[in-house]
């Protein structure tokens, strides 16, 4: 099949489910078993994609230990917990149905996976620090109207500021509330907007990206 058949079949079928879905929802609710059959099948693909993207991994590490390349110890631990996870988790599961129901899939989930979790919060927190710092520098109007929001909003949050001045919680629930919830209402919806665009670029054969890597017309 050359790629120009490979082309259309793809925006055939991106258009004929489109379609389908649109009609099943807005105009002609008889249409449901057939939309409902498609997102079955997409719920399908999307498990298998997972299966996938599992094996994929599981290649790449092994390629990695194998190779001895740069960090391959960190590869090692992945898949050793790897292996230890998918075993008690189909133990727990043939044994009594319930994949948590094993102790050391719960040891390992409770006392393993939850603690890092939990660390990559205040790592990330650290992150948005140093940048906020990048950002907070009055250059222009624009930074030190943020600068100023910034200011009150930690200053509302945090104990110390109450202590200062109780009028700092007043005016950062302003922010957080009259000024914010705007913005991201705002945000939304021209997201939503350049969503629908996207979509019909797509339908229209103007997105390439989306089915073979390629460039824009």
């Amino acid at each position: 099949m050359s790629n120009i058949m490979k082309r259309e079949v793809v925006y055939a079928v991106t258009g004929i489910i489109t379609v389908l879905m649109l009609v099943e929802y807005f105009f002609w609710a008889e249409a449901q078993i057939w939309a409902e059959t498609l997102r079955t099948w997409a719920v399908i693909v999307y498990n298998i994609s997972l299966g996938l993207g599992a094996i994929r991994l599981l290649m790449q590490h092994s390629l990695n230990l194998q190779r001895r390349r740069r960090n391959w110890e960190y590869s090692t631990i992945l898949l050793v917990l790897f292996a230890v996870m998918l075993l008690t988790g189909f133990a727990g599961y043939i044994s009594t149905g319930v994949q948590t129901n094993n102790q050391i899939y719960n040891w390992l989930f409770n006392n393993v996976y939850t603690p890092l979790g939990a660390t990559l919060y205040p790592i990330t927190g650290f992150y948005i620090f140093s940048a906020a710092y990048r950002a907070f520098r009055a250059r222009n109007i624009d930074a030190a109207l943020m600068l100023i929001a910034g200011c009150f909003v930690i200053l509302s949050n945090a104990p110390v500021g109450e202590a200062i001045w109780i009028g700092f919680a007043r005016i950062g629930e302003w922010f957080r509330f009259t000024g914010q919830v705007p913005g991201m209402r705002t945000f939304a919806l021209v997201g939503a907007l350049g969503l629908i665009s996207y979509g019909f670029r797509a339908l229209l054969g103007k997105e390439r990206g989306f089915y073979a890597g390629g460039d824009v017309e």
